[in-house]
């Protein structure tokens, strides 16, 4: 299944794992999604660092990256 969900920011075509980071970090309730770009921006980190916690996150058996 498709997500079809764009970045609020630049319009990207948003990866699944890029809107589970999303309502890890901002909360389940989130509605409008970053990309790992705009994200990155928005926490003042790498894109590398995003997606390290993405895996970090999948090694600890997060639901929300399943």
């Amino acid at each position: 299944m498709k997500n079809n969900k764009n970045c609020k920011y630049c319009g990207a075509l948003l990866e699944k794992d890029w809107i589970a980071l999303n309502k890890k970090l901002l909360g389940a309730e989130t509605e409008k999604y970053a990309c790992l770009h705009c994200l990155a921006n928005d926490f003042n980190c790498s894109i590398e660092d995003l997606e390290t916690k993405i895996e970090e996150f999948k090694d600890q058996g997060c639901p929300l990256f399943l």
